[in-house]
């Protein structure tokens, strides 16, 4: 049919093409150019995320996306050391980086370096990682006579570096202690 392949472009392969068809009746020229876009990669418009907080045993993702062309491998480090993947930790298609079933030994420094043809650069960002927030006493159910005053508790623990705040509602509503004060009053807690 006449077409041109060109595997495995390279920045030599740009330029003017021209395809000439001809015939005993004549010739006919069609032309096109050829750009051919080479970049390293470059972090700077998409740097990772600075600080990245996740709770024991969560997930999370560290993207990583530089602009690069042709598309760059990519590799991790986790402080100084190579990261190494295993069934906790594995690097994404797109580059990102996945840890499941977090620990706190997984805080730390994370560095995404990306490679191509035209160049290396990297960017790091931070992992934190804090306490979940468990409920430690919950209220129960209970029979009261009208008349009665009751309190229902709830106990928590958390991260101490985190701020908590606890809400009340009541079938469905939120509690508004402002409006609702003569009648609920919050004990403790923020």
């Amino acid at each position: 049919q006449g077409s041109l392949t060109i595997t495995n472009v390279s920045l030599s392969d740009a330029g003017m093409y021209q395809c000439v068809a001809e015939n005993r009746h004549g010739v006919i020229f069609a032309s096109a150019e050829l750009s051919v876009i080479a970049i390293g990669p470059d972090f700077s418009k998409t740097l990772l995320k600075k600080l990245t907080l996740v709770k024991v045993g969560g997930e999370v993702i560290i993207e990583c996306k530089p602009k690069a062309s042709p598309r760059p491998t990519y590799s991790w480090k986790k402080g100084k050391d190579i990261l190494r993947e295993n069934e906790r930790i594995t690097v994404l298609d797109d580059g990102s980086l996945r840890i499941v079933n977090v620990t706190k030994s997984d805080a730390g420094s994370y560095t995404c370096v990306a490679t191509n043809h035209f160049g290396t650069a990297s960017s790091t960002g931070s992992l934190v990682v804090k306490d979940p927030t468990r409920v430690m006493v919950s209220p129960f159910s209970m029979d009261v006579t009208v008349g009665e005053s009751i309190v229902l508790p709830c106990q928590v623990s958390h991260d101490h570096s985190l701020d908590i705040m606890f809400t009340w509602s009541f079938n469905g509503h939120l509690i508004d202690f402002e409006k609702d004060g003569d009648h609920f009053e919050r004990v403790g807690g923020v």
